[in-house]
Parts: structure tokens; sequence; C-alpha cells
């Protein structure tokens, strides 16, 4: 068996998923995430935003942004955890 190449990274041969497999899904997630997420408040903006009143128009955009947030908080958080304590010194 020869040394990883890589120090943190893992082997598909192993049945564990590559370290920038991980890394690349993260980040298309967060790209589309963010993407949608602004698209919808574009589109409240645009189409929906008259109907109601400045302020809970301000905390409709804000909540939004705060659920857009978490998601991508526990999306890196969670890859974060994955590898704790795999990095060499």
């Amino acid at each position: 068996m020869t040394a990883n190449p890589c120090p943190g990274t893992n082997s598909f041969r192993s049945g564990e998923v590559d370290f920038f497999d991980i890394i690349r899904r993260r980040v298309l997630a967060s790209l589309a995430a963010t993407a949608g997420g602004l698209s919808l408040i574009l589109l409240y903006i645009a189409f929906w935003a008259q109907r109601f009143s400045l302020f809970q128009s301000i905390v409709v955009v804000a909540v939004s942004l705060l659920v857009l947030a978490a998601f991508l908080l526990g999306a890196w958080v969670s890859f974060g955890l994955r590898f704790v304590g795999r990095w060499p010194d």
C-alpha cells in the first residue's frame, strides 16, 4: 500500500469520498443557494413587496438572508467537523 500523496484526502479505493469532491460539491451548493436566494429576494421585491409595508418587507428580506446564511453555515461547518484532527502538524 502506498502513502497518500495529499494529506487530508481520502481514496476512492477505500470506499470513501475524495476530499476535493467534497469541496467541489459544497462550493457548487453554496453558489446555487446564493444565486437562488438572491433571485427569490429580487422576485419578492419586484412582484410581492408592494402588498406589504416597508417594515414587513425588510423583515421578509432579512429572514430570507438569515435562512440562506444558516444553510451555508451548516454546509461548511459540517465539512469542517468531518476533518477535525486529520490535518498534519
